[in-house]
């Protein structure tokens, strides 16, 4: 038809083909535009999961991170678990050292004691509410009896003589058992112990110093018989 139209009407033909052609080119303007379109939209899916595949690289990234992290904060919890028991277990023992050997001395009438516990002397009287404890004897200089003035009053009272001599034995004890005797704790008269003393000299390790004899041929009152009797004492201790 188009053939006969093209013979019969020329014009005619020539409209058609060129309303045909406009009708293609708009159907193909349009196929362009959806390709187009699709194009965008695979680009933008292409992009999208590219992204997504580095968000999940990413969090593979610091799930792994994590996963390090947990490790280590379990081994660093499970290391301070075993330092804190050492610790403790070391504490326990330290207690333990600390309290060396204890022993307990009472009045006659059971009321006043008088104890040797944990490096320190501690005084129990029945008119008194409180404990009076010495300084550690593990720490005071010389291995000295040390109380604070809260003794006084126990020394005035009823039981001061007992107290005293509690106090002697058991602070002597100590410092037998930790080889830290001092002049009073050797078998001397109580006069040359006091010479001693007010030379400066109190401890049985500085009568084993040398040159301790010629040191004490220079204190008054002591002659060559209690040098003598001095160094015996010390040999005593010594064997």
């Amino acid at each position: 038809m188009n053939t006969q139209l093209q013979h019969d009407d020329p014009l005619a033909f020539a409209i058609q083909q060129q309303l045909t052609n406009a009708d293609l080119r708009t159907e193909l303007m349009a196929e362009r535009q959806r390709s187009k379109s699709l194009e965008g939209k695979l680009k933008q899916a292409e992009k999208a999961a590219k992204e997504a595949q580095q968000y999940k690289d990413r969090a593979d990234r610091l799930r792994a991170k994590l996963d390090a992290t947990e490790k280590q904060a379990k081994q660093i919890r499970h290391e301070t678990k075993q330092a804190l028991d050492k610790a403790r277990a070391e504490a326990r023992r330290e207690k333990q050292r600390d309290a060396g050997n204890h022993a307990t001395i009472k009045s006659d009438d059971g009321k006043c004691i008088v104890q040797l516990a944990y490096n320190q002397v501690h005084i129990h009287e029945p008119d008194r509410w409180y404990m009076v404890s010495s300084q550690p004897l593990n720490k005071a200089e010389k291995a000295r009896v040390v109380f604070c003035g809260l003794i006084d009053g126990i020394r005035a009272g009823d039981y001061a003589e007992f107290v005293e001599g509690a106090i002697g034995t058991l602070a002597a004890k100590w410092r037998a058992d930790n080889h830290r005797l001092r002049v009073e704790d050797l078998d001397l008269p109580t006069k040359v112990m006091r010479r001693l003393e007010d030379a400066g000299i109190e401890t049985l390790a500085e009568l084993k110093a040398d040159g301790i004899e010629q040191q004490l041929t220079a204190i008054k009152g002591i002659g060559p018989a209690t040098i003598k009797q001095v160094m015996k004492a010390v040999a005593k201790e010594a064997a």
